[in-house]
C-alpha cells in the first residue's frame, strides 16, 4: 500500500436511469449501485415536493414540513416493512454520503448533526460503525438489537434530512422566487434555467445531471408556451426580501432537537439567542411572539406540550452548541 500516494476515493457515477444503475451493478458486481439510484430518486423527489409546498401554498400555515415526509418516503422506496432488516439500507446511505460530496447532497449535510448527536448521546449509529463486523451479531438477540438501532438511525437521519431540505427550500424561496411557480412544469423549467446561470460552478456530476435534464426538457417542452420560463429564469436575478435569515436558519435547522427532546418554543429561543445579532428584537422578543412566528411564518408547529428547562439548557442543547459554536455565545 502506498501511504504517501493513497488511491483517490471513487466518486459516485452519474446514473440517468435504472438501466445505468444496472450496468454499473453488473460491471462492478455490486448491488449498491441499484440502491444508490433509488436514493438519488428519493432525494430528488423530496426536494421537488418541498418546493411544491412553498409554491402551491402561499400561506405558510398551509405548508406541512418536518412532519416525517423523508422517512415515509424512504419506507415506500425501499419497501421497509416492520420485519425487514435495515442494516443494508443504512450502509448504503452512509456509502452514498461518502461517495457524493457535491454541495447539493442534502443527505450528506444531514449526516453532520446526526454524527454529532451520535457522539454526544451514544445513541444511533455513526458513519464509522461496523454494522456487520461484531461477532456477537451471530446471536438472534444481538441481531434484533442491531436492526432496531439501524432503523432508529435511519429514522433520525430522516428527521435531520427533513430539516436540511426545509432550510434549503426556504432559502431558495427568498433567493430564487422564479423557481416557485404554482405550476409544477413551469417550476421545473425555471429551476433548470436558474441552474444554468451557475453551471460553471457545478462539479462534473452535477453538470452531467443538468445536461440530461435539459435534454429531456427540450424534448418535452420546446413547442410549449411554458418553455419561455427557462429563458426567463436564466436572466432573472430578482429575490424576495428576507427579513430574519439568522432566526429562520437556526429555528428550521434545530427543529429536529425540538421534536426529539420536546423543547418548548422558549427553549428553542433560549438556545438560538446567543447567535443572533438582535436577540431581543422581533420575532425574538419573547415566547409570546416567537411561537406564532415559528408556526405561522416558518410552518414549524409543535404537537406535544413541553416544560421549559429552568437552567436555559434543555436536553440536547449541547448537540446544537457543538454543531454551531456561535450558540455558545463565545463561552
Amino acid at each position: 500500500m502506498d501511504l504517501e500516494n493513497p488511491a483517490p476515493i471513487r466518486r459516485l457515477p452519474f446514473m440517468r436511469n435504472f438501466e445505468d444503475a444496472e450496468a454499473f451493478f453488473k460491471k462492478e458486481h455490486d448491488p449498491f449501485y441499484l440502491a444508490a439510484f433509488l436514493i438519488q430518486c428519493w432525494l430528488g423527489g423530496l426536494v421537488i415536493r418541498a418546493a411544491g409546498q412553498y409554491a402551491e401554498n402561499k400561506n405558510p400555515k398551509d405548508r406541512s414540513l418536518q412532519t416525517g415526509e423523508c422517512w415515509r418516503s424512504f419506507v415506500e422506496f425501499f419497501n421497509l416493512k416492520p420485519e425487514k432488516p435495515c442494516q443494508y439500507p443504512l450502509s448504503c446511505l452512509f456509502r452514498f454520503s461518502a461517495l457524493d460530496d457535491s454541495p447539493g447532497n442534502s443527505l450528506r449535510h444531514a449526516l453532520v448533526p446526526l454524527t454529532i448527536e451520535h457522539r454526544v448521546t451514544g445513541d444511533y449509529f455513526g458513519p464509522a460503525t461496523a454494522l456487520n463486523a461484531d461477532p456477537q451479531l451471530k446471536t438472534k438477540d444481538s441481531k434484533l438489537k442491531t436492526d432496531d438501532a439501524s432503523r432508529r438511525t435511519i429514522i433520525r437521519w430522516c428527521d435531520w434530512l427533513d430539516a436540511e431540505i426545509h432550510l434549503r427550500t426556504h432559502r431558495r424561496w427568498h433567493e430564487f422566487p422564479a423557481c416557485f411557480d404554482p405550476d409544477p412544469e413551469t417550476r421545473h423549467l425555471a429551476a433548470l434555467g436558474n441552474a444554468q446561470r451557475h453551471l460553471s460552478k457545478l462539479d462534473d456530476r452535477a453538470k452531467a445531471c443538468w445536461l440530461a435534464d435539459f435534454a429531456t426538457a427540450v424534448e418535452h417542452f420546446q413547442n410549449s408556451p411554458k418553455w419561455c420560463a427557462l429563458g426567463k429564469a436564466m436572466a432573472d436575478d430578482s429575490d424576495r426580501q428576507w427579513q430574519y435569515p439568522d432566526v429562520d436558519t437556526l429555528a428550521i435547522a434545530l427543529w429536529p432537537l425540538v421534536k426529539a427532546y420536546n423543547w418548548t418554543y422558549r427553549d428553542l429561543l433560549t438556545v438560538i439567542r446567543p447567535a443572533l445579532k438582535r436577540g431581543d428584537a422581533y420575532p425574538c422578543g419573547g415566547e409570546q411572539e416567537f411561537a406564532p412566528y415559528c408556526a405561522n411564518v416558518l410552518g414549524l408547529r409543535k404537537k406535544a406540550k413541553g416544560v421549559s428547562a429552568k437552567n436555559g439548557r434543555p436536553k440536547g442543547s449541547e448537540i446544537a452548541r457543538e454543531w454551531c459554536p456561535a450558540l455558545a455565545g463565545g463561552k
